[in-house]
């Protein structure tokens, strides 16, 4: 239970400006006293409201989605944040590939993801097939997450205090759910391969990933996030877009490098991203 005397504001003032500054942050876990996820919460959610008066919310996104981490967190669950119209880029018209800005990150990582565009909000306790009945369109993206805390070195609060370390999503191209069954199905036999390209030089392969990594079905990531967020006092609306967490481990990145996912047999359509 929060500390009655718990100022959330001064907190949320720091992490804005450090991030306007490009600058980095000592983790308020070891300096703040009983600082934990109902702390973190109202600081993002402050965080949050300051940044959509210029930009609105475009979606959630879902972290620490592979249960085998959570021993090492601390954690029993996920957790999640805001993206916004000024951090969202997706696929051009003509198949243009989207670029994320990469100014004023610090120690940015580069995730693949699957992401959904929600034609309705699934209904507290829907997982896989009861998911994408409400799932418009999916696909692969890629997000940027950046640590403002040196080293990565935090506890799964300060990940939510700043935001859910977001910094960008690029979405690739989508297909629509027409088969529910289908696509969850799919979604938790869902394999993809990365490459990374840089310069001149040619693609390499970086990673390789899984649906079961994220709690077992990305659609099930989610259902899980549906319900975090009403309690949480922020419902997901019709339209938002869900980053579901990552499917490989995350990788270093920086400016100048071309990232493409292809996913085995087809389940989705190859995404690439530039980093610029």
């Amino acid at each position: 239970m929060t500390d009655p005397s718990f100022d959330p504001i001064p907190i949320a003032e720091e992490i804005i400006a450090a991030r306007a500054a490009g600058a980095r942050l000592a983790p308020f876990t070891g300096r703040v006293p009983g600082f934990g996820f109902d702390e973190a919460y109202q600081v993002a959610g402050i965080v949050a409201c300051r940044r959509a008066a210029r930009s609105p919310v475009a979606g959630r996104k879902i972290g620490f989605t592979n249960p085998a981490l959570w021993e090492a967190a601390g954690l029993t669950h996920p957790v999640w944040g805001n993206m916004f119209e000024e951090t969202v880029t997706r696929t051009g018209p003509g198949g243009e590939t989207p670029a994320i800005d990469m100014a004023g990150s610090v120690e940015p990582k580069v995730e693949i993801e699957v992401v959904v565009v929600l034609r309705s909000v699934p209904e507290r306790g829907d997982r896989g097939a009861a998911v994408a009945r409400h799932v418009a369109e999916i696909g692969f993206g890629f997000e940027i997450v950046d640590s403002p805390y040196p080293g990565w070195n935090m506890r799964p609060a300060d990940a939510v205090a700043a935001g859910g370390i977001h910094h960008g999503l690029a979405v690739g191209p989508t297909v629509p759910v027409t088969d529910p069954e289908a696509t969850a199905a799919a979604m938790a036999d869902l394999t993809v391969s990365m490459t990374l390209a840089t310069g001149s030089e040619p693609p390499r392969h970086v990673a390789d990933g899984a649906g079961r990594m994220v709690l077992g079905n990305p659609l099930d990531a989610v259902g899980v996030l549906v319900e975090m967020a009403a309690d949480r006092g922020s419902p997901l609306a019709a339209g938002e877009i869900v980053t579901t967490g990552s499917l490989a481990p995350p990788l270093a990145a920086a400016a100048g490098e071309l990232y493409r996912a292809e996913a085995g047999g087809g389940a989705l359509p190859a995404a690439s991203v530039v980093l610029r």
